[in-house]
């Protein structure tokens, strides 16, 4: 019976030895798997702000090659607008002020505006070709054909 007990006991013994040490074993495997998360978590972190640093840097890049440059030639669109409307201004009055000039009768200017303008004078740019501009002598008489 000496010997049943000592093994017995032997096997008690052994089995509460191996639940001692699954115990540390488990302390040890849940410690790594918290620094585990820790470090997952940094990772995460990181790559979070490496995703803000790129999208700022697209921003940038952005700003910098699209939209300053769309800016610059809107401002330039604006002034030639701004000039255009003065130009057409004072066109306007020049032609109302031609209706009253002594020679209006023989404009060569107020009859070619009088013109209506074709399609085909349209598509090569206006109503004024080479071929029919009237120039006027020194004398102010009008010639309807070109100089030679």
């Amino acid at each position: 019976m000496d010997l049943i007990t000592l093994l017995l006991s032997g096997t008690t013994l052994a089995t509460l030895i191996g639940l001692l040490t699954l115990r540390s074993t488990l302390r040890k495997a849940s410690g790594e798997a918290g620094r585990a998360c820790a470090e997952a978590d940094k990772v995460e972190a990181e790559a979070e702000t490496v995703r803000t640093l790129n999208t700022e840097h697209a921003t940038r890049i952005l700003i910098e090659n699209i939209v300053t440059p769309l800016k610059t030639e809107l401002n330039d669109t604006r002034r030639d607008l701004q000039s255009t409307k003065r130009e057409m201004a004072r066109f306007r009055k020049a032609i109302e002020r031609a209706t009253a000039c002594r020679y209006a009768s023989d404009c060569p200017v107020l009859e070619r505006l009088r013109i209506e303008p074709t399609d085909a004078d349209t598509e090569r740019g206006g109503a004024d070709s080479p071929t029919t501009e009237t120039h006027l002598h020194p004398a102010g008489s009008a010639a309807r054909e070109p100089p030679r």
